[in-house]
Parts: C-alpha cells; sequence; structure tokens
C-alpha cells in the first residue's frame, strides 16, 4: 500500500506544464507530462533540457503521444478498430474520447495534489495536527501523513498497555515531523546524513522522520525505533535507558507491522535486517555470549544481537513478564547505583549494574542458570528462517545508515548479486564505495540505480557530483555537470549535495 502510496511524492518531482502535451503512466503510480516523447523499441524516450532518458517498457503502464495519431496500424485488429473510432488504452478498446475525458480528469486531480505538494514542500506551509498522544507536523500529502497518523496513535496504544503506561501530562507530548524533502529534514532535524529518524531525548522531545519514497517501509521501521525510544522515557521520565536494553528494544518495536486497511498493528514480529546480521556471524562461527552482550557498554551488537535477545524473551510466556520487570527496574529500582548524564538532569546506569539487575529479575542465581538461558537463547534464534531478499536490503541499509562502512559493502553486495530491483540498495551502496575511494566504482553504482529508475533526478545530480570527483571547474567533466543538470531537470536540486559529495583525492 505504501508503496503504491508514495508515488503521490514522486511526482512533485516532475515539473507539469500547464497545457497537456505527451503522457507517460509508469507501474509505480507516476504520471509524467511535459517533455516531448518518442516511442522506441525497448521504451519511451523523454526529451530533457540537458538530455533525453529512456523509460523501459517494463516500467511503462500507459502512454499516450502526439505522435501516435500518425502511426499506421500495425495489425488488423487496429486497422478494425481504429475504423470504428476505438484506441487502445491500458489494455482495453475505448473510444478516443472516453481516452481523452479519463486522461483529462485524472490529469486535473494530479495538477490539484501536485499544487498542494508544491505549497506543502516548503517548510513554512507544513500541515499541522493535534491527535490524542502527539502533535504532528508534516510535509507529506495527505493520504500518507493519515495513515502515519493512524499508525502512530494505534503504536502509542499497544505499547502503553503492554507496559502500562500511563497519558503524557500535555507539555510531555511528543511533536513529530515527517518530512517530504530530505535537505528539510537534516536543517530542522539536525540530524546527521544518513539517517531516517532522528529523536531529540531532552525536551522538548523532538521526533523527526524522513519518508524514503523508495522504501517507505524502511522509514517506517525507522519511525518504529525512533519513537520508542520516547515511549521508553514515559516509563520514568528523568531516566536515560542504558543502550542495552535501550536500542534492543528500539528495534524490537521496529520489527512491528501496520494494516492501513483494518487499522491493526502487530508487534513481536522478525526484523529480517538484524537478523540477517546475527545469521551472518553464526555462519563465522562468531556466537554472542550473554554476559558479554548484556554487560558491554554502546555496542553496535545491541542491535542485531541484543534485538534477537529481546525478540526471544518477550515471545517466551516464561520470560516476558521477567524482562519487562527488568526494564522497570531499571527505571525505577532503589537502591541501584545511578549516576548523571551530565544533560537535562537524566540519570542513568552502567552497564555493570543492569546486568546485575538482569540477573536478578531473570532468575539467574549461578553461571549455571546464565548458560541455561544462553543456550535457549541461541537455540530460539538458530531455528529461525534465513532472511529473504528483503532482509539483506535492510541490513546493508541499515548498516550504511550506522556508518558501518565494511559490513553495509558486504551485504548490499550480497543484495545487488542476489537480484535486488531496490534502486536505493544501489545508490546506498555507492555512497560506501565513495566513501571508501572507489569513485569508479560507485560511478556504475549510481548507473545501475538509475537503470532501475531513470527519473529519478537524485541519482542524476549524486551521478555527476561522483563524476567530478573535486574538478567541478575542469571543462572536460561536461558529462558530469550535465548529469547535475539533468537532475535539476527532474526537479532535484539539493543545497546540501555539494557538501556531502565534494571534496577526496581527484584521482581515485
Amino acid at each position: 500500500m505504501q508503496r503504491r502510496t508514495c508515488a503521490a511524492l514522486a511526482l512533485a518531482l516532475l515539473a507539469l506544464p500547464a497545457s497537456a502535451g505527451d503522457i507517460l503512466c509508469l507501474k509505480d503510480g507516476r504520471v509524467v507530462e511535459g517533455p516531448a516523447m518518442e516511442r522506441k523499441e525497448n521504451g519511451i524516450e523523454l526529451s530533457y533540457e540537458h538530455g533525453k532518458i529512456l523509460v523501459r517498457n517494463e516500467l511503462i503502464l500507459d502512454a499516450v503521444l502526439a505522435s501516435d495519431a500518425a502511426r499506421a496500424p500495425a495489425t488488423d485488429e487496429e486497422r478494425d478498430m481504429g475504423s470504428k473510432g476505438m484506441v487502445r488504452f491500458e489494455g482495453k478498446w475505448i473510444s478516443a474520447k472516453q481516452r481523452d475525458d479519463l486522461i483529462q480528469k485524472r490529469l486535473a486531480a494530479r495538477h490539484k495534489q501536485l499544487e498542494a505538494i508544491a505549497a506543502r514542500k516548503e517548510w513554512r506551509n507544513r500541515g499541522q495536527q493535534d491527535t490524542a498522544h502527539f502533535h504532528f507536523e508534516y510535509t507529506l500529502p495527505d493520504s500518507i501523513f493519515e495513515n502515519y497518523r493512524d499508525l502512530m496513535e494505534a503504536y502509542f496504544n499497544d505499547f502503553a498497555r503492554t507496559w502500562k503506561l500511563k497519558m503524557p501530562a500535555k507539555e510531555d507530548r511528543l511533536n513529530v515531523s515527517f518530512h517530504a524533502d530530505e535537505a528539510t529534514f537534516h536543517q530542522v532535524s539536525g540530524a546527521p546524513f544518513g539517517v531516517l529518524g532522528y529523536f531529540k531525548f531532552v525536551k522538548p522531545w523532538d521526533l523527526n522522520v524522513f519518508y524514503e519514497r523508495h522504501d517507505p517501509d524502511f522509514s517506517t521501521e525507522v519511525m518504529f525505533h525512533e519513537a520508542n525510544h520516547y515511549l521508553q522515557k514515559l516509563i520514568e521520565l528523568d531516566f536515560g535507558v542504558p543502550h542495552f536494553p535501550g536500542e534492543s528494544l528500539a528495534e524490537y518495536y521496529g520489527a512491528s507491522h501496520w494494516d492501513p486497511e483494518k487499522k491493526k498493528l502487530t508487534t513481536g514480529l522478525v526484523l529480517e535486517g538484524r537478523l540477517c546480521e546475527v545469521q551472518g556471524d553464526i555462519a563465522k562461527g562468531e556466537m554472542q555470549g550473554l554476559e558479554e552482550l548484556v554487560r558491554s557498554e554502546g555496542d553496535y551488537k545491541h542491535y542485531t544481537w541484543g534485538w534477537s535477545l529481546v525478540y526471544f524473551l518477550m515471545n517466551d510466556p516464561r520470560y516476558q513478564p521477567k524482562f519487562q520487570k527488568f526494564v522497570f527496574t531499571l527505571a525505577r529500582g532503589k537502591g541501584l547505583q545511578r549516576e548523571s548524564m551530565g544533560v537535562a538532569n537524566l540519570q542513568t546506569i552502567k552497564a555493570d549494574e543492569v546486568w546485575k539487575v538482569f540477573r536478578e529479575e531473570l532468575g539467574l542465581k549461578d553461571a549455571t542458570a546464565v548458560k541455561k538461558l544462553e543456550a535457549e537463547w541461541h537455540e530460539a534464534i538458530g531455528a529461525l528462517k534465513p532472511v529473504t531478499l528483503a532482509g539483506i536490503e535492510q541490513a546493508g541499509m541499515s548498516a550504511a545508515g550506522e556508518n558501518r562502512p565494511l559490513r553495509a559493502m558486504r551485504l548490499l553486495k550480497e543484495a545487488i548479486d542476489k537480484g535486488s530491483r531496490n534502486p536505493l540498495v544501489y545508490s546506498r551502496y555507492a555512497e560506501v564505495l565513495r566513501g571508501k575511494d572507489k569513485r569508479l566504482d560507485a560511478v556504475e553504482a549510481y548507473k545501475q540505480a538509475l537503470e532501475i529508475d531513470p527519473l529519478d533526478g537524485e541519482f542524476y545530480s549524486k551521478l555527476g557530483h561522483t563524476m567530478l570527483y573535486g574538478k567541478k571547474d575542469d571543462p572536460s567533466n561536461a558529462e558530469a555537470n550535465r548529469m547535475i543538470a539533468l537532475g535539476k531537470d527532474l526537479g532535484y536540486d539539493s543545497p546540501w549535495i555539494e557538501i556531502d559529495l565534494s571534496g577526496g583525492d581527484p584521482k581515485k
């Protein structure tokens, strides 16, 4: 559902003139109008100011081109139906008037939608709405925002019921911002590049999420994770939850699923991206010890193996209440060694104390009990099915966003080798390659992203800047500058792109 709806947002990247011309309907829901178009044997070629773009047949739902009227019928059926004033449109024979009326009706709706999207794209024109538990600000189209709004309310109610939370005071209500534009997301939130969500854990609390149209499910997963940090804070406002279980529990809720039609939220599912990383460690013989995991400070494995531990404990009726009591005791328990976090009067607990509370609440009286629980955990995780291609994609993109380039490079390459058709996978792979001074490989990865989605202005812009690589004024780089200009033709013009992709050794 979300993958279909995201097409509305993508339209904002395609400039549409006031009068109708050639029209291209894509299978992903986008409608392109404006550039001159010409049918080719393997697709339709669009002519922009700075270049021509071929959109392959497999991406096209239908098209109406001015040149079609001059095309001679190719089959007996076309000749017969043409003599009756009928045309083929979207796989059916209808009258030319019916087709034109249908297209004009669609275009009128699209133009109206685009006008609203263009106006709201500016942060100063953002939509705002209050619900029972949140204040929302958004630059997304209403249809997309409303889905997130309902999801967030269902999420709060589910967590509050499971963890027995009270209604937050008005001053403790979370401000949630959903962004359609990545540059605005970074400017407003202060989030570093490479992330899709950012929660500010000191008051005034604020959650910002960037809607990634190429992978809206990943944006939703990030939203679930970051929002969970706020929900954890509601257990005890002045307590900063330690890295474990904070990040591991947030990952556990990252695997939630929202059914927008039934308005139903399901939590406690397998988070395939993290399972992929865990299974990779297991394949290398790198099993994770229970004490080492819980007792470590700020360990990346709290996202991977930590997720798997929380998944195991929360889905086992023997351990779920004990694990929840462990979390409550960390936040509210008496006699624990607490220390200041140095910000906003927040206090937290060091990992050694976390391990002590974990043993007490899980009933682990000695080393034998620890090993028994560890073995049960390993057995349960080892029995999970191998992840799908989507899980490998998620794992790779997560590793890239968390600045783990070697892991990201391996996983994204694995996804590509297994046949990924997600253009964002190739774009993220290019970014990682570029960070490792593999510029030429990065150029090829961006080109592969454009093979999948040839109408994405951001990919052209990043390709061009990667081709330039510090030689902006060199006249021999006309093709690189043309790619950047073509990205602008398609509506992408980020003021941050040169900062993000500039510099480096021009010889690489």
